[in-house]
């Protein structure tokens, strides 16, 4: 469950993607408003993120052979069809989708809206390195204190090799060194 008590099951997606109102806030702020206003959690976002570029990718071979597009704007008509909602998305046709073009009805990418959850992603994968770094080293702290032992010599082989043999000993040994070598 989330902070605000509403979660993927009681939102549902195209509940979400109406309320992200691309069409009135524009990439930037619908973006913001799903990671900071819907009250999803981390993985819910996710999910989000993941069902959006599926039914986006999705329309691909349906509306192949409309035409007066460039293979960018091709991406930005079938993000706009996402974000137009469930009803316009379950109703598209190749005419509907080729009046889109011919009347210059959709706009630069509803899918950038989806670049604040990959910031979020990004920013929990660097915060989780973090981390994994910070207990190995505890670790190889703690196997520096208690003297003697196999993993004390490795410790101490690690420390005086160069990058090559680092790696080389991250990879034979990642439970001591993994998440310490580039």
């Amino acid at each position: 469950m989330s902070k605000k008590g509403k979660n993927l099951e009681s939102m549902e997606f195209w509940t979400v993607i109406e309320k992200m109102d691309f069409n009135g806030r524009g990439h930037y702020e619908a973006g913001r408003w799903l990671v900071e206003n819907s009250g999803l959690t981390f993985s819910e976002l996710k999910v989000v993120e993941a069902t959006a570029r599926r039914k986006q990718a999705s329309l691909y071979r349906q509306l192949f052979d409309v035409t007066g597009v460039s293979d960018d704007s091709y991406d930005d008509l079938r993000w706009q069809i996402v974000a137009n909602g469930k009803e316009f998305y379950n109703n598209i046709t190749l005419e509907k989708a080729q009046s889109m073009i011919d009347n210059n009805e959709f706009t630069e990418s509803f899918g950038y809206a989806f670049h604040e959850v990959d910031d979020i992603v990004d920013e929990q994968q660097r915060a989780n390195l973090f981390l994994k770094k910070e207990r190995a080293m505890k670790h190889i702290e703690q196997i520096r204190k208690t003297g003697g032992g196999f993993d004390q010599k490795l410790v101490a082989a690690f420390e005086h090799a160069d990058n090559g043999n680092k790696r080389r000993l991250a990879i034979g040994f990642p439970e001591l060194f993994e998440h310490l070598v580039d």
